[in-house]
């Protein structure tokens, strides 16, 4: 078994760690309605310039689902219907909610780390758009910095939120570029590949992991 260093905090990724696409069928609805595949949507999305730009706070998130929106030739004035179908499949993993819960009742901080652009309109973040503002003892975005990850300030800015050195921390993403960059910055690094393997490897750190399943 691999030996770890103590670990004294727990940084998580938001999209593609806590929040995911578990229902793939309303996007794939979606994209067939305006002619193209699910992975070309989501790549005119996600792959966008504009979709950086928001997520570097260069444009509002409404200017850049308008852009994406025209991009694609879906009405602008529908432009609520877009956004609320595209992620109309997607859920957050109550389980990784129960575990960051789980590890700051066992004294161990927690704070995410994320390139989600802000909220539409209300600016919310995305802990703060599924209702569930306070989840974290700090938490950074992109558009906050003005980099995106594995921009190395992003590593640093939710390091000194947490008011903690990089030794120890661990860091999971789901992005292997943003994990490696993590080791770079001194962190512990881990690529997530389901809830399952994560708490293991939790388990193998020491950290107070509670039972996965649902009450």
């Amino acid at each position: 078994m691999t030996r770890h260093m103590e670990t004294r905090g727990v940084v998580f990724d938001w999209g593609g760690v806590l929040q995911r696409t578990v229902d793939p069928a309303p996007r794939e609805a979606l994209a067939a309605e305006v002619g193209l595949s699910r992975d070309a949507l989501e790549e005119a999305i996600f792959g966008s310039a504009v979709w950086d730009a928001a997520s570097r706070g260069e444009c509002p998130a409404d200017a850049a689902w308008e852009a994406i929106a025209e991009g694609i030739g879906w009405p602008v004035a529908r432009l609520d219907d877009l956004v609320e179908r595209f992620f109309a499949g997607d859920r957050v993993d109550e389980a990784l909610v129960r575990l960051i819960e789980g590890l700051r009742a066992g004294g161990v901080p927690v704070g995410l780390l994320s390139n989600a652009p802000p909220g539409r309109a209300r600016g919310a973040s995305s802990a703060g758009r599924w209702g569930m503002e306070g989840l974290f003892d700090a938490q950074v975005f992109s558009y906050e910095v003005g980099v995106l990850k594995p921009h190395r300030a992003m590593y640093e800015r939710i390091l000194g939120d947490l008011g903690l050195d990089a030794e120890g921390v661990l860091f999971i993403d789901d992005v292997p570029e943003n994990v490696a960059a993590a080791r770079a910055a001194g962190m512990d690094g881990l690529l997530f590949r389901g809830t399952t393997a994560l708490y293991d490897a939790l388990r193998q750190r020491g950290l107070p992991v509670p039972p996965e399943e649902t009450p």
